[in-house]
């Protein structure tokens, strides 16, 4: 069901902004991947706090290395760069190619392989 898995991915940000995989736990920049995919596809992203996310994203940003870390303060990482960044994508944050919530892939790289169409919220609309 479309509107209660919604519910569940809404109800994993928590009051700073972050998102987390299950109740009770931490925030984690990788849900931002997992989670924002999963409301893309459910066409659910106005449910949460887009503008706190971004923030929250940003301030886990390594200001040394650029890279992004798990949470604020901690050292960054490529796994936590590639899904802060395509987090930040699909919330539309300027500068970033648009990625596929599929497929973690920019819609520019799906459309050079040209045997996977990108994905598409309406007919005839890319995301």
């Amino acid at each position: 069901n479309a509107e209660y898995g919604g519910w569940w991915l809404a109800e994993r940000q928590v009051k700073d902004g972050g998102l987390n995989g299950r109740p009770e736990k931490l925030p984690d920049v990788c849900y931002s991947w997992w989670v924002l995919s999963c409301l893309v596809l459910l066409n659910k992203l106005d449910w949460i706090d887009k503008k706190k996310l971004i923030q929250w994203i940003l301030a886990c940003q390594d200001g040394e290395t650029g890279g992004f870390a798990d949470r604020p303060g901690d050292c960054s990482d490529v796994y936590h760069t590639c899904f802060g960044l395509t987090g930040l994508s699909l919330l539309g944050h300027s500068g970033l190619a648009e990625v596929d919530p599929r497929y973690c892939m920019t819609v520019r790289s799906l459309e050079k392989l040209k045997y996977i169409e990108p994905y598409q919220k309406e007919p005839g609309k890319k995301i």
